[in-house]
């Protein structure tokens, strides 16, 4: 005889929810960042990149050899119409899913008197949305 399924919580729906969508719509657009990359439109040309990454170099030499210096943040916003941007855009934007996410979980679970996982989230959120706005040190 089959059992009911436990109704997962509400905060668990929200997030899964909101990454789900999130993530998806990422990797949408990363999938056609790639597809116009490796058709050639790109502010960085792929023959490059990929030469450097089997060559071993490290992120902050593959940079200096293409723009002279190791860009800070969003450095894809400006060049949304190339490949590579689009690309980054993609998968900026399935990291980013994450906060959103955090921030209402969190708020559900302290309406529910859920202090500690409540909190926990909101601090998360905060450290990811840290790092997306680029406010966290780069080692």
């Amino acid at each position: 005889m089959k059992g009911e399924r436990p109704k997962p919580p509400l905060a668990a729906l929200v997030y899964g929810e909101i990454v789900y969508w999130g993530v998806l719509l990422g990797s949408v657009i990363a999938i056609i960042g790639s597809t116009l990359a490796f058709l050639g439109d790109n502010f960085v040309p792929v023959s490059y990149w990929l030469s450097s990454v089997w060559k071993g170099e490290s992120v902050a030499q593959i940079w200096e050899g293409t723009t002279g210096s190791l860009p800070m943040g969003h450095w894809y916003l400006p060049h949304l119409t190339t490949g590579d941007a689009l690309t980054a855009l993609g998968l900026s934007l399935g990291v980013f899913a994450v906060v959103p996410a955090l921030f209402l979980s969190s708020a559900i679970l302290l309406k529910e008197g859920e202090k500690l996982y409540g909190t926990l989230a909101l601090v998360g959120g905060l450290v990811v949305l840290m790092g997306v706005l680029g406010l966290a040190p780069m080692p």
